[in-house]
């Protein structure tokens, strides 16, 4: 077996400790000493995307928010499904350093020199508190632990999005306490289960759920 190297660690002003290490070519991102994320196990947050952004590949001017960048392969695949010059692509990563070594370490150093990529250093749900009705996906992992988002927050969420356009939400496990935290924001919920990697012997899966705000509404209905 190849031996496990450190590449990269740094403590952040909350106190916690964040760190990337690779074996054989397979990174990962570690907070306090729990996997964040794994480039080996990438398959379900690029489906996450692809599905996200399904609704607006149309749109001639889709902004998708990357809630925490992992190791970039959300963004990635949310850049490749839609490819459109006027498609706008914002990452909220509060921990500085994580995009740095995504940069240095990651597989998509071109996604770094595309003009309709920007990063934001701050929280997801306090970005969203300030573009209402702006965002056609927001797309967010989190399968590490669970997610504690609160009422404020997910409404938050909700008010940023455009009618008919989706909050992904990938998780290790079903969470019926987020699925009503959701509801209670406004959203309509659906969950399904994508497989982690598609490589390996096993099929491993994770939990997508997938919070809509409502019907799409055309230009010309709007009108009407």
């Amino acid at each position: 077996m190849k031996p496990l190297n450190k590449l990269e660690e740094a403590p952040t002003a909350s106190g916690s400790v964040w760190e990337m290490w690779e074996r054989d070519g397979v990174l990962s991102l570690l907070c306090d000493g729990i996997q964040v994320a794994n480039s080996h196990a990438r398959g379900s947050e690029e489906e996450m995307a692809r599905i996200a952004t399904s609704p607006v590949v149309r749109a001639g001017k889709p902004c998708v928010m990357i809630a925490g960048l992992g190791l970039g392969y959300g963004l990635a695949a949310a850049a490749a499904a839609l490819p459109r010059a006027k498609a706008k692509f914002i990452v909220a990563e509060p921990v500085e350093q994580v995009v740095e070594w995504v940069r240095k370490h990651g597989e998509h150093a071109e996604l770094w020199e595309d003009p309709r990529v920007s990063v934001e250093t701050a929280a997801a749900a306090d970005l969203c508190r300030k573009r209402t009705g702006s965002l056609h996906a927001i797309i967010m992992r989190h399968t590490h632990a669970p997610c504690r988002m609160d009422l404020a927050d997910a409404q938050a969420y909700f008010n940023a999005l455009k009618g008919g356009s989706l909050l992904a939400v990938l998780l290790a496990r079903p969470d019926k306490r987020l699925q009503a935290t959701l509801q209670r924001a406004g959203f309509e919920l659906s969950v399904d289960a994508v497989p982690i990697s598609p490589k390996g012997k096993q099929t491993r899966m994770h939990t997508l759920l997938l919070a809509r705000r409502g019907r799409f509404v055309s230009f010309a209905e709007r009108q009407a």
